[in-house]
């Protein structure tokens, strides 16, 4: 009986500890499309999100693009700098884009652009993206801002970097589709 009880112990104090546990799940990865249509982005923006502010951090990214693509192929003409400073992403400074291995756009009255692709910046090694840009005004216009999302992650899909918010400062132009 005594040995049953240990042994039984035992197990329940494995199951616990087992519990205790750090598991790293894969960061999540946005599925692509793979398609790129006729399309032409290009603009600065500059993004304040106060929740992502310290004392050492402002709390924003600035994103300056040009990129196009006439397919087939792949984008061409490509410019992209994401500029960070945020509490809690890991890269910090420029992250600049090495390739854009897709860009899709989308809208006619608030077009939408795409892109994913590979990326360099301080300390991260194999660095992909993916950027989102919702074109909804022009400078100076009233209106629903322009919109930017932005992921990066290591090699080993880690995130080190991500944000997204309305630009309160510049103006990126997507080119409309009709579809």
């Amino acid at each position: 009986m005594r040995a049953i009880a240990i042994m039984m112990a035992m197990a329940v104090w494995i199951a616990v500890s087992g519990a205790f546990v750090s598991v790293h799940a894969q960061q999540p990865q946005i599925p692509t499309c793979q398609v790129c249509n006729p399309t032409e982005v290009k603009g600065k923006a500059y993004v304040k999100i106060d929740s992502r502010s310290d004392a050492t951090h402002n709390g924003s990214f600035k994103i300056t693009i040009e990129a196009k693509c006439t397919p087939p192929g792949y984008p061409s003409s490509t410019t992209l700098v994401i500029e960070v400073n945020m509490s809690d992403s890991i890269a910090q400074g420029q992250i600049v884009c090495a390739t854009i291995d897709q860009m899709t756009s989308t809208g006619k009255h608030s077009p939408t652009v795409y892109l994913n692709g590979r990326c360099k910046a301080e300390n991260v090694k194999g660095g992909r993206f993916w950027l989102m840009i919702a074109d909804n005004q022009r400078e100076g216009a009233k209106g629903s801002p322009d919109v930017v999302g932005f992921l990066v992650l290591d090699g080993s899909g880690k995130r080190v970097a991500y944000g997204t918010g309305p630009a309160v400062d510049g103006d990126i132009i997507v080119a409309p589709t009709s579809y």
